[in-house]
């Protein structure tokens, strides 16, 4: 679980953040500041985890001493106010990304600041169902699975079945996402 600050001028921007965050698993507690001369006051009281900083703000300090403030496995992600090409990094979001896309990167750096426990989870799986979670999330059929893997339809199915209790979780994009944040597949893997 992580601590995060939004650092952003625009409130609409902002606010849409704070609303996505909030529905984000890894989130433990969340803060915004909006205005250049607080950020860097709020950066240094509430020591976040991962700093979302759009770029274009000119804080009173230089990055050096930013970075020198932020404890050492703080995050920052940077909010760019033009759109991105398809292969960005990911410590970059821009305020045109859909929702999905800043889901996933968001994610991505919250998963570095799992508890060992929240880990563990993840291995309620068996390897074999995670062999067979990898190919549901990177879009293959049951059928395809089946074939791909030697085995039966039918155990296809059942696999899914034992996952999805397990999980919870129903949709496959959000099977996808859990694959992506527990790092079962790559961002690679999906392009």
């Amino acid at each position: 679980m992580a601590k995060v600050l939004i650092a952003e001028t625009s409130y609409l921007v902002r606010k849409g953040l704070v609303s996505l965050l909030e529905q984000t698993e890894g989130v433990a507690e969340l803060k915004a500041a909006g205005h250049p001369d607080t950020i860097v006051q709020t950066i240094k009281e509430y020591n976040p985890d991962i700093l979302l900083l759009n770029s274009a703000i000119q804080l009173p300090i230089s990055h050096n001493e930013l970075t020198s403030i932020l404890h050492s496995k703080a995050r920052i992600i940077y909010i760019i106010n033009t759109p991105l090409p398809e292969d960005s990094p990911s410590h970059q979001i821009s305020v045109f990304d859909t929702k999905n896309k800043l889901t996933e990167k968001i994610s991505y750096h919250l998963k570095q600041y799992e508890t060992t426990e929240e880990k563990e989870e993840a291995e309620d799986l068996t390897p074999r169902e995670k062999l067979i979670l990898k190919h549901v999330a990177l879009g293959f059929t049951n059928k395809e699975i089946a074939t791909k893997l030697f085995i039966s339809t039918h155990t296809v199915i059942s696999h899914r079945k034992n996952i999805t209790r397990k999980l919870d979780i129903k949709t496959v994009s959000g099977l996808t996402v859990y694959s992506l944040i527990n790092g079962i597949i790559k961002m690679e893997d999906i392009q």
